[in-house]
């Protein structure tokens, strides 16, 4: 008779259950395929430099994803549950015993979990290749990626299965012991809307005060690490979005939809005059639903905007570093013309400027202090006459402005400002330069910043250093051998510079020196070339993997996102089943009822998309003071609205078509 009753408890909530089987089967195989990428044969082979990081990273990315993961299972799991409450109850006023009803729903867990694993793993099995050519690919690399799961992984997975199956299990026996324990209902308390009115607004002051706590955040954020204070205000930030979207939804939501229902062009439709009473206590209930799920998109678009910035930023100071893919000076240019003319080289564009070295004094903001020290010079004609990938990150100057590049760490964009009063050594004071962090020829040819400065300014300026910088760009690399990279590591320092600093700037010299003095503090290192083709794969590498990463994590909480709201417009109990048999009763149409399950499943999946979004562009909106949003973001948002969407029209179908079968419309 148990089988039975398991039996039909499975079949009727079939859809559901469905839906719950495979959000869990997608998060297992998913968990499969990063636990199995750590030790795969083929993993090692191609990426032998990365074979300790990728491994970490897979047993920590893992990790994170099996907990998430269960957090969700456990969570969602309750659904069926409540979902049972009458029926559990049922069966105990017919006399059977608790612990069987216990056992019941333990069972009933643990079958759907056995179900939900079986189904991971095959997919683990099936997709284990599809997406390790996925991530080779994104890595380009050239190299067949070869299935394999080895016995350790298999023994962990086992072990994993039997535990994680354990413990969700005994929590939903608890929770229907609980249930069973509690003899009355508990009383619904309403609250009234003198209360609700005041936590909005307090939810409101929350938000607010979030935002403009992110702007500072944005400002505060270089000073990480040797300040707590980017720290406090990350926790208050969190804090101040979880707890005032929560308030805001407690004391608005009702509010809004109670004022609706006392507008009867807005409530009632045709004969049905019960529809939007219906979808209102429906929305009730789900508050802390919307308000969970809310702040996970939420969440999930800051992440995916704080990766793509992260990105950008690493993107950026990588091109920083390596503008050409070969740079050198006066000192190497006939070396490596003679080395690539022997290597065969194609070459697609050449380049070269003439360079001053000249000693400054000017006042750093960063450090709060006064800095002394050779910085190179350049004309605004010959820095205008280089590609305009070399000035694409730096502020746009004219024939008559200054322009000071410096070293960027951050992680945001650049917000270019003006600096004052730079003291050039027999030159005119620079009153004002604008500011910028992409160097021409890259930041590693310098030894400090560089200024471009207008042509007649470069011509009347003696230079302590003359020099000329060349970068070239090919068609296929270099062609560079290990033995002329070999030959080509003797001239990897072209020259040295030791400054003496006197007590005016005007009585400093700088003298050159070919080898390395042994002492001295005031000591600047000229590079001899710099050459990009092995840092390059690196970056590409890190790159793709970090793409692959991100795509995994955000398209499981997307599914999980979506299922939970799916499981919620699915799962009613007998009193909204009752309400939706009554409308049929009374000769409700069917294409009535339809609009009412439409409405419902359409209020559900976008109020919380509506507060998300408006949270996170906020968000970005404040921290780009006021400089527009990049189109890049806003295909992410479309992306990740169309993805959502896709979930609300699959969560309305498979509604509507268990109301129409279980009513037989």
């Amino acid at each position: 008779m148990y089988h039975k009753i398991i039996k039909r408890s499975l079949y009727n909530m079939r859809d559901s259950y469905l839906i719950y089987i495979l959000a869990c089967a997608f998060a297992i195989g998913v968990f499969g395929i990063l636990i199995s990428l750590g030790d795969n044969p083929s993993v090692r082979v191609s990426l032998r430099s990365w074979n300790s990081f990728i491994s970490d990273i897979t047993v920590i990315m893992s990790g994170i994803f099996a907990f998430c993961a269960f957090i969700y299972m456990a969570y969602v799991g309750g659904f069926f549950i409540k979902q049972q409450r009458n029926e559990f109850r049922t069966f105990e006023k017919l006399g059977m015993q608790r612990w069987v009803i216990v056992a019941i729903s333990f069972i009933q867990t643990t079958i759907v979990q056995a179900f939900a694993w079986i189904i991971g793993l095959t997919t683990t099995l099936i997709f284990q290749k599809f997406m390790g050519m996925a991530l080779f690919y994104l890595m380009r690399l050239r190299f067949n990626f070869i299935m394999h799961i080895s016995w350790n992984d298999v023994f962990l997975l086992t072990k994993i299965f039997f535990f994680s199956t354990l413990a969700l299990s005994v929590i939903n026996a608890i929770k229907t012991f609980l249930i069973l324990h509690r003899k009355t209902v508990k009383r619904e308390i309403k609250t009234r809307w003198w209360l609700r009115i005041p936590a909005g607004l307090f939810g409101l002051l929350l938000l607010f005060s979030a935002q403009i706590c992110t702007v500072s955040l944005f400002y505060d954020m270089h000073t990480i690490s040797y300040s707590s204070k980017p720290g406090v205000e990350i926790f208050f930030v969190m804090l101040a979005d979880i707890f005032g979207t929560y308030l805001v939804y407690f004391g608005f939501l009702p509010t809004i939809l109670n004022t609706l229902q006392r507008i009867h062009s807005v409530s009632y439709s045709g004969i049905n005059m019960f529809s939007f009473k219906y979808l209102k206590e429906r929305l009730f209930q789900n508050i802390s639903i919307l308000w969970f799920v809310t702040e996970l998109s939420a969440l999930a678009l800051m992440l995916l905007t704080f990766c793509y910035f992260g990105y950008q930023a690493v993107h950026r100071n990588y091109n920083s570093i390596y503008p050409f893919e070969l740079a050198a000076d006066k000192s190497t240019v006939g070396v490596i013309k003679q080395e690539l003319k022997n290597s065969k080289a194609h070459i697609k564009g050449e380049y070269q400027t003439n360079v001053k070295v000249n000693l400054v004094s000017y006042y750093k903001k960063d450090n709060q202090d006064y800095i002394r020290q050779p910085m190179t010079f350049m004309s605004y004609s010959d820095y205008m006459s280089l590609p305009k990938r070399m000035r694409k990150w730096n502020s746009k100057i004219n024939s008559r402005e200054f322009l000071k590049i410096d070293y960027n760490g951050s992680i945001f964009e650049n917000r270019h400002f003006k600096e004052h009063d730079i003291q050039v050594k027999n030159s005119p004071v620079i009153a004002t330069v604008k500011t910028g962090s992409s160097f021409p020829y890259g930041s590693s040819m310098h030894f400090g910043p560089m200024m471009v400065v207008p042509d007649k300014y470069y011509q009347k300026m003696p230079a302590e250093v003359e020099d000329t910088f060349y970068g070239w760009d090919f068609k296929r690399g270099d062609r560079l051998s290990t033995k002329q990279l070999e030959k080509l590591d003797n001239f990897r320092d072209a020259y040295y510079m030791k400054v003496d600093f006197k007590k005016t700037l005007d009585q400093s010299t700088i003298e050159v020196l070919k080898k390395a003095p042994d002492r001295g503090e005031s000591i600047y290192t000229q590079a001899g070339f710099l050459r990009q083709g092995s840092i390059k794969k690196n970056f590409t590498q890190a790159g793709g993997f970090y793409l692959f990463i991100v795509s995994l994590f955000s398209i499981a909480l997307l599914i999980a996102l979506g299922s939970v709201l799916t499981l919620r417009i699915l799962l009613r109990d007998d009193y909204q089943s009752r309400q939706l048999r009554t409308l049929q009763k009374i000769g409700v149409e069917e294409s009535e009822v339809k609009r009412i399950v439409r409405r419902e499943n359409t209020l559900t999946f976008l109020i919380p998309l509506i507060f998300a979004l408006a949270q996170s562009i906020v968000a970005i909106a404040m921290s780009n003071t006021g400089r527009h949003i990049s189109k890049n973001i806003i295909l992410i948002y479309a992306g990740y609205v169309v993805l959502y969407g896709l979930f609300g029209l699959v969560s309305f179908k498979v509604s509507w078509h268990g109301i129409k079968h279980k009513f037989s419309l």
